[in-house]
């Protein structure tokens, strides 16, 4: 194994690099930002963000660790699967928020419990990505690791320059 950054650590690393990508198109908005950043207040450009924050912090990760992994694969593997990963837990750990609470009352009780959530992802996300770094992925699941990332990666920034024709909860028309 290698020298790992403690749990709590890259729980706060991530939610502060979460913080200023969340805010990073609002101080500089352009089309570079913009690829990284959330452009609007949505739930998906939420998930955009927080899969860049969790890129980023592998990256910085990376940078500080490297020359104690013993085993390259499974370190990127468990990564690249985290990032996918993680936007997906956001958005189920997010709407536990309605789902218990109802509409919030104030943008500061949404604010909190937003952050929260983001604490409760990358916690749930870091215990699985540890998990799978301990394994080594099969053939079958390398590959399908990797084009989910690939698609991941795609459509957050495509959808921030092209939204889908369909939203998750509206019903579609004709219906």
């Amino acid at each position: 194994m290698y020298k790992k950054i403690p749990l709590l650590v890259k729980i706060i690393l991530i939610h502060i690099i979460f913080m200023l990508l969340h805010y990073l198109y609002d101080w500089y908005p352009n089309d570079s930002t913009a690829i990284f950043s959330g452009i609007n207040e949505s739930v998906y450009q939420h998930m955009k963000i927080g899969f860049f924050a969790y890129l980023s912090f592998v990256l910085i990760e990376f940078l500080l660790t490297r020359k104690h992994i013993s085993t390259v694969s499974s370190y990127a593997y468990s990564r690249l699967f985290s990032a996918t990963y993680l936007p997906l837990v956001m958005m189920v750990i997010y709407l536990s928020g309605p789902l218990l609470f109802g509409q919030f009352e104030s943008v500061i009780s949404e604010v909190i419990f937003a952050n929260i959530a983001l604490l409760a992802t990358s916690f749930t996300t870091l215990v699985i990505e540890n998990q799978i770094e301990k394994s080594k992925p099969g053939y079958l699941l390398r590959f399908v690791i990797i084009i989910l990332f690939i698609l991941s990666f795609i459509e957050f920034i495509m959808f921030t320059f092209r939204l889908p024709w369909f939203d998750i909860f509206a019903i579609p028309p004709g219906y």
